[in-house]
């Protein structure tokens, strides 16, 4: 793909719920070059991680999306301020319940993934393939 682009970063109001539908919204203006399979599944991802930063980590602290140079990926990070709390997949008691599939699915779509932390943040990434 060899779209060279700076990561763009979206800021979350605070006190409120995360405004999923304009984050969908702003992710598919910033991604308007690629495929809308890639698009769709990109949303996906982020609206899972973002969900789960905003149930489990106190709130999104800021989401940014890259295109990197030369690689065939899209590549979303999402920042909170619980480093010590890493995101694991928990076993689902009940298979009703529209809990707990989020890490299954951004392990299932990503490429690879993963957690980064630093003085006070937590950074979750995925890395989708452009298809």
């Amino acid at each position: 793909m060899g779209i060279t682009r700076t990561r763009q970063a979206y800021e979350f109001p605070t006190g409120i719920a995360p405004p999923l539908g304009e984050v969908r919204a702003w992710l598919r203006e910033q991604l308007s070059e690629v495929g809308r399979t890639t698009i769709a599944d990109t949303e996906l991802l982020t609206t899972e991680l973002v969900t789960n930063a905003h149930e489990h980590a106190d709130g999104v602290a800021e989401l940014r999306v890259s295109v990197p140079s030369g690689r065939d990926v899209v590549r979303v990070e999402v920042d909170d301020h619980r480093p010590r709390l890493w995101p694991h997949r928990g076993i689902k008691d009940d298979p009703t319940s529209p809990h707990g599939r989020g890490l299954a699915l951004v392990e299932a779509i990503s490429t690879e993934w993963g957690v980064d932390t630093g003085a006070g943040f937590k950074t979750v990434w995925a890395e989708i393939p452009v298809l």
